[in-house]
């Protein structure tokens, strides 16, 4: 499954990328933070006749696909054709297909391809993670004034399935107001879990995000765990497949980080 798994990825990137190079347009599902394009479609088909060719039995989970396919299975794959849409759509290179693999509903596989950059990042559970092939391992950063990071305190908007709980954005602005101090910090923003990749192999020291669903998540949390990163909600609880409210960074950084909220 993993040498499947790595070569379906990359074949959906490609495919991605003729569509990105055309241009396409875009449609909104529950409202106009939650778009769709055809090759969103595309791709997720691709991936899930893939899946169904080679493991009939096995289960699928993708962002385009309504309901969950053989729920019982013991093999569930967990698909989101292009993440960050957004910037897809407006002719932005951070995007990235995305599929992970549970197994009796635990995360085993995750794979997270950046086709812009032929960058495919890879993890099993307890052996690694990888950079197309090479290990990979989170930074040793612990300097609170000096590290880097991603940061998106969410948004509250009824009937999205995007949309943060007034707690939880409370607490990142209570975050953000502590991180910049008197003298500010350095921080970023983006629209795709390519952050979650940057995390795992040391170009960024943490990644604080209240946004984001299952599909989103789950490849990125094989591959960061296994590059040494802790991985939690802003509590500092181990991670919920139903939360979007995410600290993910180097172990020298993460319970300092936790501080801060």
């Amino acid at each position: 499954m993993q040498d499947f798994l790595k070569e379906v990825i990359k074949e959906a990137g490609y495919i991605a990328k003729g569509y990105y190079h055309e241009g396409v347009e875009k449609s909104f599902k529950s409202g106009p933070t939650d778009i769709v394009t055809v090759a969103d479609l595309a791709v997720s088909d691709f991936i899930v006749d893939k899946i169904k060719h080679a493991y009939p039995d096995h289960g699928v989970i993708s962002e385009e696909v309504e309901e969950e396919l053989n729920p019982s299975a013991e093999y569930t794959w967990v698909i989101d054709p292009i993440d960050g849409t957004h910037n897809f759509s407006n002719h932005i290179s951070e995007w990235c297909v995305m599929i992970g693999l549970m197994k009796n509903r635990k995360p085993y596989l995750g794979a997270i391809y950046d086709a812009m950059n032929d960058e495919l990042f890879f993890a099993e559970v307890g052996k690694g993670a990888f950079l197309n092939d090479k290990p990979i391992k989170v930074s040793d950063c612990d300097d609170i004034k000096a590290f880097t990071l991603v940061f998106q305190a969410g948004a509250i908007r009824a009937g999205s399935p995007y949309s943060s709980t007034q707690e939880n954005y409370t607490r990142y602005l209570n975050f953000y107001k502590n991180l910049m101090g008197d003298d500010g910090h350095w921080v970023g923003s983006t629209g795709s879990r390519l952050t979650m990749c940057r995390v795992a192999c040391g170009r960024l020291d943490a990644m604080i995000v209240n946004a984001g669903v299952f599909h989103d998540n789950l490849p990125g949390y094989v591959i960061c765990t296994e590059a040494g990163a802790v991985f939690t909600n802003s509590k500092g609880l181990p991670w919920q497949y139903d939360e979007m409210d995410l600290l993910v960074a180097n172990p020298k950084l993460h319970q300092k980080l936790l501080e801060l909220f």
